[in-house]
């Protein structure tokens, strides 16, 4: 028995023996064909759909797998048409609310009226302001060359018509003496005018309106007469050596015209008749006539234009 089951076993064994390096010679060969066929084609091998890498999923390479408009051609109209109405809608709200901010805010414009080397003519009328016992109404014009945009030379005089008030009458019935009067005939001056102030200022906030402040100084001569308080007395003239100071406003309209106005004190040693006269005629009684020192103020109001009318700015803005 123990014989037989040693022959079966040394039977088993060399059946089975060269049987497994076989199986393991076909296994390695197996290995080495499939890492070989892992590493030449690799685009055969199909993985599992959910281990496929985002660079080839459908919906992110193929734009027709999540967006219809991109095969669609209408889709893609409508889109833009929206995207469009959008960015119109946008700009047209940006520029409606650039234009309401900007509506509120006026530009600061330059100088309308450059008046370097320029002439001014200024005709004016006046009214005298200091005595309420004679008025006087005068009419005249100023000619004037601007050396600076601020400063001018020139010349000026005007006329005066005299207009004698109740006042004279009723105070020469009270005080029972008729008071002593002169009448102004003329005045003609050598000016410099300075323009000490200039800005500008809305009107309305429609406009903006632009205006300057000048004062002035000068040198002449007054004409007076003699009113005589006995119509049977002879009157006589005076010339006066006369000193102008005074100060004005003008506004710009164009650049050839503004709107001009001031006051003027034109001082003087003046002439009157003696309250004592006795003799009619004008040399006896400009001989024995009292001297006063005057100030005569007188307030003007005209328009100034400029020659030539026309001018260039020679600077940028």
């Amino acid at each position: 028995m123990k014989t037989w089951a040693i022959v079966l076993f040394a039977l088993f064994a060399t059946w089975t023996l060269p049987a497994v390096p076989a199986a393991h010679a076909r296994g390695a060969d197996d290995d080495i064909i499939m890492e070989e066929d892992d590493t030449s084609k690799p685009a055969e091998e199909k993985p599992a759909d959910g281990d496929l890498p985002a660079d080839t999923d459908p919906a992110a390479t193929d734009p027709a797998a999540t967006d219809p408009a991109a095969t669609d051609p209408a889709a893609t109209d409508a889109a833009a048409a929206v995207a469009g109405d959008d960015k119109d809608n946008k700009t047209k709200g940006d520029d409606e609310d650039a234009r309401s901010y900007w509506s509120d805010i006026k530009v600061v414009p330059r100088k309308l009226i450059l008046k370097q080397n320029r002439i001014e003519l200024i005709p004016y009328m006046g009214i005298t302001l200091n005595d309420n016992l004679i008025r006087h109404i005068a009419l005249g014009g100023e000619f004037g060359y601007y050396m600076s945009d601020a400063m001018s030379i020139g010349v000026g005089g005007h006329m005066y018509m005299k207009q004698q008030t109740d006042r004279a009458y009723l105070t020469g019935l009270q005080q029972r003496v008729l008071p002593t009067l002169n009448a102004y005939l003329y005045t003609a001056t050598l000016n410099v005018n300075y323009e000490a102030a200039y800005g500008k200022f809305a009107f309305h906030n429609k406009k903006i309106l632009q205006w300057g402040i000048f004062l002035s100084g000068g040198l002449g001569v007054t004409g007076t007469e003699v009113i005589p308080r006995n119509a049977a007395h002879e009157p006589w003239t005076n010339m006066n050596i006369t000193i102008q100071v005074g100060a004005g406003f003008r506004v710009f309209i164009n650049q050839w015209l503004t709107l001009w106005g001031g006051v003027r004190n034109y001082m003087m040693q003046d002439k009157f008749e003696n309250s004592n006269r006795t003799q009619p005629d004008a040399e006896a009684g400009e001989k024995n006539a009292a001297a006063r020192f005057i100030n005569n103020i007188v307030f003007q109001i005209g328009v100034s234009v400029f020659f030539p009318t026309s001018f260039e700015y020679t600077t940028f803005k």
